[in-house]
């Protein structure tokens, strides 16, 4: 409901009541409504709403925070063919991450490994950072499995990185 309500206000131009939300949100039950309103709440303590009066609102954009993940995706579009040395240096991003990335990159059909440990772009969908959360999310299970397995009593067995 939070991402629906973000959605709405964003899309209003200029100040809003909570009706206004409803109307785009198509809300018509006491219930939804008044779940509204407590979203409303939440993204005034955020910051992402700031009440001009009483029961008036107005969203305020926030700058979203680039993560490595957008970072990566940066250097990966400006350099088109590179190495995994290169983005993880520019990047800041631990090699794993780099590596974990690029993989799901080339997974979604953007990027072709064209040598041990070099990449080159093949289709740019733009500068939006793409994601496939189920796939990233499952690498980045299994990785820090790994990493755990690896860590029990508080050392690193040789050969398991």
């Amino acid at each position: 409901m939070t991402g629906r309500v973000r959605e709405a206000a964003a899309g209003l131009s200029g100040t809003f009541v909570a009706r206004d939300l409803n109307d785009v949100l198509g809300i018509q039950e006491y219930a939804e409504a008044h779940r509204v309103r407590q979203v409303i709440k939440e993204l005034k303590k955020r910051g992402e709403i700031r009440g001009v009066e009483r029961g008036v609102y107005e969203y305020v954009l926030k700058e979203k925070k680039r993560t490595k993940l957008d970072v990566i995706w940066h250097l990966v579009r400006s350099h088109r063919q590179f190495g995994t040395d290169e983005i993880e240096r520019l990047s800041g991003a631990a090699r794993d991450t780099v590596l974990e990335y690029l993989r799901c990159l080339r997974r979604l059909g953007y990027l072709k490994k064209v040598r041990q440990s070099h990449w080159r772009m093949i289709n740019d969908p733009g500068p939006e950072t793409p994601v496939n959360t189920g796939k990233c999310n499952r690498l980045r299970g299994m990785r820090q499995k790994m990493n755990h397995e690896s860590t029990k009593g508080g050392k690193h067995e040789r050969g398991t990185r």
